[in-house]
């Protein structure tokens, strides 16, 4: 594969170049610049600055960029717009997303309604400053409006006081090709997940104490994996007895647990988590098609989810998510709506589209390496959206991975009064959420400057289990700062 050279002249401008090449060409690993095919020359001329590069053949692109020197230095994002020109006429097209390559865009358009600019002023910036396609800053905006009414609107002093809860079961019953998540598989006598679980039910407690002197109260509780439900109904009980004693969560606005795969899931365990108020649950077939599901490594029983889906509906669960992954396996966009029709006609309350991404860890990039395929193309994804909201879904939340297929987005949908709270809460790093279990990231919010500060946990469970006392005495350090300037 042909990967071109160029002279940036400002080396700050070779993570940009890297980043947008990739977005263009997501199979290229590396970017490298030197002078070779291309050369970026940059020229001040009073208040206008005139970028030219000059590539293969005697090609040239040439902009020219109004700024105040006096008053503010020409913005790298400038430069990033001008890269994203040139490398719109290499390849012979332009992406949907222009310029950016974040994983929040939706956080973007918040900020800028934060600094009073107008929805007029917002559309405009993400057109002709980052190159997003007007379709997408729309998705952008209704989105933004959607979440305003779901992210608490208190003041400072007020909105310090709202926490999530994340509590990680990173154990599977086997791991999926396409998976990068640091999961560990169940042995057959069930050792592994017991000895996690004993840990867990430690830390729980530890910090429920760190938090007992505090006034934060608990908005959302998000039990996640890896496969929670690979849990017996008994350990499942102690899992959600323990959170009730440790916390107050009296105040709750959304309770889930991710059941993940339909084999892991029984009556049994679908009681425990009703009778501990559970509302939410993720159900996540990732294609309805058994040869595509066969071809990544997971599991597929005739009549299994269905069957599932009608017992998760009977026991009165207030909001059912299911997940599919467009680009598994060797489906083709025929594949990928045949899916998506038969999980509508579940009558599910939450849809989530993911696009699938190559990433580290995953089986599919130890075998295949860094091999993006083209996506779907725009229409496929317009004939989601539109199928999706024909039948009453909205999209809630999106963000966005490297290595996707067709450099896409994953959304959310729901329907009215079913959007994933936690989901929007954690996208808009608007409040602190304390990471319970191994691998489960702390995010502490300072809602005065507005940023987050990390709270990290070892990824794996068999290092979890071997440095507990020490890694969990970090956390609650850590916690115990949070509940300390709360009170």
């Amino acid at each position: 594969m042909r990967v071109l050279r160029f002279d940036l002249e400002r080396p700050e401008l070779e993570y940009y170049f890297h980043e947008l090449y990739q977005a263009f060409d997501p199979g290229v690993k590396n970017v490298l610049t030197g002078k070779a095919d291309g050369v970026l020359v940059e020229k001040t001329e009073g208040t206008q600055v005139v970028l030219t590069l000059t590539w293969e053949g005697g090609k040239a692109l040439t902009r020219t960029y109004q700024f105040n020197s006096s008053v503010e230095p020409l913005e790298n994002s400038l430069y990033k717009g001008f890269l994203y020109d040139f490398l719109s006429e290499y390849f012979e097209k332009r992406l949907q997303w222009g310029t950016l390559t974040g994983i929040k865009p939706v956080k973007m358009v918040q900020q800028y309604y934060k600094q009073g600019r107008t929805t007029t002023q917002i559309r405009n910036r993400f057109r002709d400053y980052y190159r997003v396609s007007n379709d997408r800053t729309d998705l952008l905006l209704q989105i933004s409006k959607t979440q305003a009414s779901l992210i608490p609107s208190e003041q400072v002093s007020e909105a310090n006081r709202l926490i999530s809860i994340y509590v990680g079961i990173p154990l599977c019953p086997s791991k999926c090709d396409y998976c990068s998540f640091v999961s560990t598989i169940v042995d057959k006598k069930g050792e592994n997940l017991q000895r996690y679980l004993d840990h867990l039910l430690i830390e729980i407690k530890k910090t429920g104490e760190v938090l007992k002197a505090s006034n934060l109260r608990i908005d959302t509780l998000y039990i996640g994996g890896g496969t929670p439900t690979v849990l017996s109904a008994n350990q499942l009980e102690q899992l959600m007895s323990v959170l009730e004693g440790s916390f107050n969560l009296s105040q709750l606005r959304e309770y889930t647990l991710e059941a993940g795969r339909a084999e892991t899931i029984n009556q049994e365990k679908l009681a425990v988590a009703r009778a501990h108020g559970v509302e939410r649950i993720c159900l996540n077939p990732q294609s309805m098609n058994p040869q595509t599901l066969l071809s990544v490594g997971r599991p597929w029983q005739a009549g299994l989810l269905e069957q599932q889906v009608e017992l998760i509906k009977s026991m009165a669960f207030k909001t059912l998510n299911m997940d599919l992954i467009a680009g598994l396996g060797n489906e083709t966009p025929e594949d990928f709506l045949r899916s998506l029709e038969a999980v509508i006609a579940l009558d599910p309350q939450n849809i989530t589209i993911h696009n699938l991404s190559i990433k580290k860890g995953s089986r599919l990039k130890d075998q295949n390496g860094i091999v993006v395929n083209e996506g779907y193309g725009e229409d496929f994804y317009q004939a989601v959206k539109n199928r999706l909201g024909a039948e009453g879904f909205e999209p809630y939340y999106l963000y966005r991975l490297k290595y996707t297929r067709d450099n896409s987005e994953n959304v959310g949908y729901a329907k009215r009064g079913h959007e994933g709270i936690y989901n929007i809460l954690m996208m808009a790093e608007c409040q602190s959420t304390l990471g319970i279990g191994a691998g489960a990231t702390g995010n502490l919010y300072d809602p005065v400057t507005d940023n987050i500060s990390k709270v990290f946990t070892v990824k794996d469970v068999k290092t979890y289990n071997e440095r507990f006392e020490e890694i969990v005495e970090k956390k609650c350090g850590a916690y115990r700062i949070l509940s300390m300037n709360k009170k």
